[in-house]
């Protein structure tokens, strides 16, 4: 099952990083090179809709018990600070719920004294509390194409998240417990997206995803009380990794800021301008003086000369 779950992870990367490959020959021509924040907020919210990879089980194979995909998502708010117009740095605050036990088995009528099988398929079972993230992720920006521009994000997520215990239960026959005994941990993220610029905001949509260095929820599932069938159980670990869609807004600033920008641009290059002409003029003095001194040497060997020959 474990190895299953592996395939299903590299699958997705590799379909991420090939569908991206059609597009490198149009991204790396004609490169461009511009703040793609001057019209626009740094400060951006952000929401993502995450699916959590199954959880791994032991001893799968009775009553067709797998763990499934779930569900969960985040909200929160990012800052970017600009190092230069292709490398940032984004950090943001960001909380959210994530399926801790989402199963599905079939239990056979003749175990269950009854006229016909139980399928077990519910929605998937949530943790009471919100999950908080800080993320720290370096980006890198590609402009080839004009309002379309590649970004590259990878670092970490500072995670804190509070103790639970959450179960799944199906009368006596059947129970999942897991907990989470909370607290602080490091995870590895990476984001590969667009910026699109329109008029009223700037949306950067990427594919995310994240791998936990720590299992985020452990526990055990136990099958009992069947007519025909002995008790089983084994361990259910929720590691937490995900694969999702990541959407950050970033508003379009006033017309006001957007002049008051542009005009300290302005004054800007008119104050290089101006200092680039103090530059050659202070060049040329001194250019003259170095003249006048040649000068003044030359006619004072010249009536030393004289001098000597009249003595």
């Amino acid at each position: 099952m474990q190895n299953n779950n592996l395939l299903k992870k590299y699958l997705f990367l590799s379909i991420i990083i090939f569908s991206n490959q059609l597009f490198a020959q149009k991204l790396f021509e004609n490169n461009k090179d511009f703040d793609i924040f001057r019209n626009y907020t740094r400060w951006g919210i952000q929401l993502d809709g995450l699916a959590y990879f199954p959880a791994t089980i032991d001893n799968p194979e009775h009553f067709s018990f797998q763990s499934q995909y779930g569900i969960g998502y985040q909200f929160g708010a990012v800052y970017n600070f600009s190092i230069n117009n292709h490398f940032g740095l984004q950090v943001g605050a960001l909380a959210g719920q994530m399926p801790a036990i989402n199963t599905y088995f079939i239990l056979d009528k003749n175990d269950l004294g009854t006229g016909q099988d139980y399928e077990h398929k519910t929605w998937p079972s949530y943790s009471p509390v919100f999950n908080f993230s800080f993320p720290i992720l370096f980006e890198y920006r590609n402009f080839s194409i004009d309002r379309y521009i590649l970004s590259l994000n990878a670092g970490i997520h500072i995670d804190y998240t509070s103790g639970a215990t959450i179960r799944d239960t199906y009368q006596n026959y059947y129970q999942t417990t897991v907990n989470n005994p909370g607290g602080w941990d490091i995870d590895l993220v990476g984001k590969l997206g667009w910026y699109f610029q329109f008029k009223p905001l700037m949306l950067q949509t990427s594919i995310v995803y994240k791998h936990r260095l720590k299992d985020q929820y452990t526990g055990y599932y136990s099958f009992d009380n069947l007519q025909n069938s002995p008790a089983i159980s084994g361990k259910y670990i929720q590691k937490g990794d995900y694969i999702g869609l990541s959407f950050d807004f970033y508003f379009h600033k006033r017309a006001r800021e957007v002049e008051m920008g542009c005009r300290a641009n302005t004054q800007s290059k008119q104050v290089k301008k101006r200092q680039e002409r103090a530059r050659r003029e202070k060049e040329k003095a001194r250019k003259r003086q170095e003249k006048m001194k040649k000068k003044k040497a030359k006619k004072m060997r010249k009536k030393a000369q004289k001098k000597w020959i009249f003595w």
